[in-house]
């Protein structure tokens, strides 16, 4: 009984680290394939800054959450299926494949609905480049950025990575 109360106990640990946080949508985060890679830099001016909410869509999240509710279900239910007085190996093995379904149902309706979507806090920016003004959003806060210069990365000639410019002025959480 112990073992699936140490189960249960990391499975829990496991999904609550599937929540969305946004971190990968920063426009200060870098995959590993953008890394010492030259990218077209600008320099823009911001003039306002106003907060958002950033919708993100959370099928991703709801996969991984089941693929994990699988590998523990699995591993629960062949400790379950172990339990067992005969000990025989089928117990195990069906015990297993039925924890495994459990767990991947269960973990796909932790992180949602098929049509989930996940909100985090986000920040407006209007800013202007060359002669025109523009507004983007990105994922962040607003006291990571104040008006005047910033820099903004361009891999596509639609994508806006404003970097922030105001480090150290979020209060620390």
């Amino acid at each position: 009984m112990k073992k699936l109360t140490l189960v249960t106990c990391l499975s829990a640990l496991v999904l609550a680290g599937c929540a969305v946080d946004g971190t990968r949508y920063r426009s200060d985060t870098y995959y590993a394939t953008a890394v010492n890679q030259a990218q077209q830099v600008r320099t823009v001016e911001i003039l306002a800054i106003g907060s958002a909410k950033i919708a993100i869509n959370g099928n991703a999240n709801r996969s991984d959450s089941g693929n994990w509710g699988a590998i523990i279900g699995a591993i629960a239910g062949a400790a379950i299926g172990n339990q067992s007085h005969d000990h025989r190996f089928t117990n195990r093995i069906i015990g297993g494949l039925a924890g495994a379904a459990v767990g991947h149902m269960a973990g796909e309706s932790f992180a949602g609905g098929s049509d989930s979507v996940d909100y985090v806090d986000g920040v407006q920016l209007t800013f202007r480049y060359k002669d025109k003004l523009y507004n983007s959003a990105q994922v962040g806060q607003p006291c990571e950025y104040k008006t005047g210069l910033a820099v903004m990365i361009s891999t596509s000639p639609t994508e806006t990575r404003i970097q922030p410019n105001n480090p150290g002025a979020c209060p620390v959480q």
